[in-house]
């Protein structure tokens, strides 16, 4: 991906930074009782403009995530969400990030199925904090994921068609803006997984890490 082009004025990073920090491209049975006890590991993941939430695929039910059983064959899932038409475009085109910004738009999930062990799924440039959760915490983060997905009558998750190869983008609930970005819906998540942090005004990935770190066991990986 192309590096972030300098705007002439603070007012044009002030609007378009979140935005392009939300898209990416990506360098390609327990018992009650024990799911409690054991911690459940995820990742957060910042590489290029691209921020998501990354889960060991063996560890998700698809009881309450059933879309995960479309990557059965991989170790880890990488989501992400973001404006539709900017998430998928190619390059950076700044009226497309004007368009996310200025007004409420569609978003979706981006979904990334990977066999690689996370540590070396991506470049050397990435940040990847380990965050451990109890049983009940995974279970919601899970669920506010599942529920992200924007279903049609029968109850499939409806792909996105801005661009034509879609098969990983999916309609997600919410709409993005200025003051709802990748950012925000990341630590939305964790927030509603019964952790102690906040999405209030996290828009950048900065602000994201600076208090997803804080976090009760949470540590930076190489």
């Amino acid at each position: 991906m192309s590096h972030l082009r300098r705007y002439t004025c603070v007012l044009a990073a002030i609007f378009f930074l979140p935005v392009i920090s939300c898209r990416g491209e990506i360098n390609r049975s327990v018992s009650v009782s024990g799911e409690e006890e054991r911690p459940y590991n995820v990742y957060v993941i910042q590489e290029f403009w691209h921020t998501g939430i990354v889960f060991n695929i063996a560890d998700v039910d698809p009881d309450i995530w059933p879309e995960i059983e479309m990557y059965s064959d991989r170790n880890h899932i990488d989501v992400g969400w973001g404006d539709e038409k900017f998430y998928q475009a190619p390059g950076i085109p700044v009226h497309l990030a004007a368009r996310a910004v200025l007004w409420p738009t569609q978003s979706v999930m981006q979904i990334y199925a990977f066999n690689l062990p996370v540590e070396s799924a991506y470049g050397s440039e990435s940040r990847k904090l380990r965050i451990p959760l109890t049983g009940e915490q995974f279970r919601e983060l899970k669920r506010y994921i599942a529920e992200s997905y924007i279903h049609d009558d029968d109850g499939f998750p409806i792909t996105s068609e801005a661009y034509g190869e879609t098969d990983h983008y999916f309609l997600a609930t919410r709409k993005y803006h200025l003051f709802r970005t990748c950012n925000t819906w990341v630590a939305r998540g964790f927030r509603e997984a019964g952790l102690d942090t906040r999405s209030f005004l996290v828009l950048n990935a900065n602000q994201l890490y600076r208090r997803l770190s804080r976090l009760p066991g949470a540590e930076f990986v190489e």
